[in-house]
């Protein structure tokens, strides 16, 4: 029944709440680009691996010729997702700023 989904994607949901606790702080040091996944909507997507958690991701980076203000509104939007646990929002590790472009980390999604 209905039970047996909730359970899996409860699973699924502490999974990825127990990693997402191990991987902390992103900063651009830590990645390891492993792959492209593909390109589009002013962004590429690269696979990656997050070197101090060993957790691979997809990291998606946007161009963003922004005023700081902006920067910063998106940046905090970003934050307060990464806060908020909702089962919605599984699979998102992160954001940052970095040269112009922001980095949205994301389960990298096995298919």
């Amino acid at each position: 029944g209905d039970s047996e989904v909730d359970r899996e994607q409860q699973k699924r949901l502490d999974a990825f709440l127990h990693d997402k606790q191990k991987v902390g702080e992103l900063k651009d040091d830590d990645f390891q680009k492993l792959s492209e996944l593909g390109a589009g909507n002013g962004g590429v997507v690269n696979k990656v691996l997050h070197r101090p958690s060993g957790i691979i991701m997809a990291r998606k980076l946007i161009h963003l010729e922004i005023k700081p203000a902006i920067r910063t509104q998106i940046l905090r939007e970003l934050q307060v997702l990464h806060k908020c646990n909702s089962p919605y929002i599984v699979g998102f590790y992160g954001a940052f700023y970095i040269d112009g472009e922001i980095s949205i980390c994301m389960e990298n999604m096995v298919g």
